[in-house]
């Protein structure tokens, strides 16, 4: 009978850590592509800032998130992901 219980509050226990775990529902994804650039080859730097007041930021210091997509053929896609509303 004890160890049914210890099971029980395990599991229990265990789903309720998985519910504060999964912040999937409230996030989302942003894709940014940029066309006709001067280059066919290299990257570009993509950053999203979250914050009033944070740009410019010249030094990139003050992002939220930052990525470097390469160009291919004059573009270049990227997707920010998990972003909170």
């Amino acid at each position: 009978m004890k160890i049914a219980i210890t099971i029980l509050i395990a599991f229990a226990f265990s789903l309720t850590l998985y519910s504060f775990a999964n912040p999937s529902a409230d996030t989302y994804s942003l894709t940014i592509e940029v066309k006709d650039l001067r280059n066919s080859k290299g990257v570009v730097q993509f950053a999203l800032y979250n914050k009033n007041g944070s740009i410019p930021d010249e030094d990139y210091e003050n992002y939220y998130k930052i990525l470097k997509g390469e160009i291919v053929n004059g573009s270049s896609t990227i997707a920010f992901k998990n972003i909170p509303s």
